[in-house]
């Protein structure tokens, strides 16, 4: 029976959707969280369908919101969604989990190309279906750009597998070219389809199942021909902010390559721990720069990095462990800072890596398998699917919670504004005023230079008829961001209500203007707030 079900693409996918879905129901009835805010609730590209605006700005612009990050096709399935079902978070995460589904089952076909056991490509589907560091990735709705763009990844790399055991054969090369642009075009990081590709080409090379014909070479300079392209692109046509990587940050790591190289030394080991042990999750992580190499950690990445190189030098005769390592090394390229990102460490980060990890247990499960040491594999790899289906489980129990989520999040950093003043929003919102602000006030202890908890007070005295007291906090959010719109649009709103239209019109004005792509200093808004 077993051998029945295994030789079935559509029993298996069954199976992935069905195991799925019950891991991560607990998710199905969780809220917006986060940038889901900026990505659909407020973003009037989505929210109107304007496919225009979302291929020719960043993914926050249409909330009037500056950002770097471009994910046109992320943000067109938001629209898609929104425009058929409406803001319904339930089908967000409907949606997130098909496609965390749908891009584990591509993998099952990849590593079954690439020539494991169907057993084997199993089992390595199931673990990074089930892996738990991939809820926020899958969870989380504004990461839906990780498993759609893994579907895409997947996908070229399963039709380059094809194609390389088939001459290069165009029925299969253009789509993987089509799949690497749609890749692209839904996540920043799908650059590494490129260097993934080399090493499937390496992997089938020593394997002896393909040779390095004249067609792979221009394929390959057609890769590198995209990613320079796109490199290009971002760079100019779709760089919609100041800064030069994906964060406006300017501190000590974002400011030092040396710094985020040295810093990305002292986190990799992380990354293993995350993998093996994936007990502790959490979304913020410290934003700290390293600057020691003299450490444990460090020691720990230089023996991952030995043993990659002792993988390379073995190629010959264990090809398979090459690809493992070079996938994840590969993919993990570039989150090591050699561009400033928005964080040193997050867990999704792990998303498409974990792959090359998974290569590598297929490996293991290939050896036992070949060894008669059935045992061990039921052992081991049963127990630790059901933990991950445990623990996956649990953690969307807390994402499905706003309040479960945050307070969670304050069990591991205390320095999170971003927790102080979500959790203020979800007490405001239940009308638990006196407790709301004083998680506005944490924040704004901790820095005070963030508008949003000035902002978010400034609604609570307004629900309590204190208008003095809502415009001084307005007056504070928009000191530390000028062109804070939603600030901008409550003040004129409580002019207007108060019989200050001339007021209201001078702000609907700077709105407009920002809206535009220009500028509101300071000195203008408090002028006209000190103005009789």
């Amino acid at each position: 029976m077993w051998q029945k079900f295994i030789q079935s693409n559509l029993a298996i996918f069954a199976m992935l959707l069905v195991v799925a879905f019950a891991s991560y129901s607990p998710v199905l009835k969780g809220p917006f969280l986060f940038d889901d805010e900026f990505f659909i609730e407020k973003n009037e590209s989505v929210n109107e369908f304007k496919v225009k605006e979302i291929y020719t700005t960043g993914v926050t612009q249409g909330a009037s919101v500056n950002g770097n990050f471009y994910r046109p096709n992320q943000q067109f399935a938001f629209a898609v969604i929104t425009k058929l079902f409406g803001q319904k978070p339930f089908v967000f995460h409907a949606f997130s989990i098909l496609c965390h589904t749908l891009a584990a089952f591509i993998l099952f076909l990849f590593l079954a190309e690439l020539g494991f056991s169907r057993n084997g490509s199993f089992i390595g589907s199931f673990i990074f279906l089930l892996h738990p560091a991939q809820t926020e990735a899958v969870s989380y709705i504004s990461g839906l750009a990780d498993p759609l763009s893994a579907i895409f990844l997947l996908s070229g790399l399963l039709f380059l597998s094809k194609g390389l055991k088939e001459k290069l054969d165009i029925k299969f090369m253009l789509p993987a070219f089509i799949f690497f642009v749609l890749a692209l075009f839904t996540k920043e990081n799908m650059v590494v389809f490129l260097p993934l590709a080399i090493a499937v080409a390496v992997y089938f090379f020593f394997s002896g199942k393909t040779k390095p014909e004249t067609k792979l070479w221009i394929w390959l300079l057609v890769f590198v021909a995209l990613d320079i392209t796109y490199f290009t692109l971002k760079f100019t046509v779709f760089k919609f902010g100041d800064e030069a990587g994906l964060t406006a940050e300017k501190n000590l790591y974002t400011e030092n390559l040396h710094i985020r190289i040295i810093t990305f030394f002292n986190i990799l080991p992380e990354y293993f721990k995350l993998f093996l042990f994936p007990k502790h999750l959490n979304y913020e992580k410290p934003y700290t720069a390293y600057t020691e190499l003299l450490n444990v950690r460090v020691f720990i990445s230089f023996i991952a990095l030995s043993l990659f190189a002792v993988s390379v030098y073995f190629i010959k005769k264990k090809p398979a462990l090459f690809l493992g390592a070079a996938c994840f090394f590969a993919a993990l390229a570039p989150f090591t800072g050699i561009i400033p990102l928005n964080s040193m460490y997050l867990e999704h980060w792990i998303y498409i890596p974990i792959i090359g990890l998974i290569i590598l247990l297929v490996v293991l499960f290939e050896f036992l398998a070949k060894n008669k040491l059935h045992w061990a594999i039921a052992v081991v790899i049963i127990p630790v699917l059901m933990a991950f289906s445990v623990r996956t489980f649990a953690r969307n129990k807390e994402w499905a919670s706003i309040e479960k989520f945050y307070l969670n999040e304050l069990n591991y950093s205390q320095d999170a504004i971003r927790i102080y003043n979500n959790l203020g929003m979800f007490y405001a919102a239940k009308k638990q005023y006196s407790k709301a602000i004083s998680y506005y006030q944490k924040a704004i202890k901790k820095w005070d230079n963030f508008p949003q908890p000035h902002h978010n007070i400034a609604n609570i005295y307004l629900d309590m008829n204190r208008p003095e007291d809502a415009l001084n906090e307005l007056y504070n959010a928009l000191r530390i961001d000028p062109n804070f719109v939603y600030s901008l649009d409550k003040l004129q709103l409580v002019y207007a209500a108060y019989g200050r239209e001339d007021k209201a019109q001078v702000i609907r004005s700077w709105i407009g203007q920002i809206q535009q792509g220009g500028k509101i200093e300071f000195e203008q808004i408090d002028t006209l707030m000190r103005a009789k």
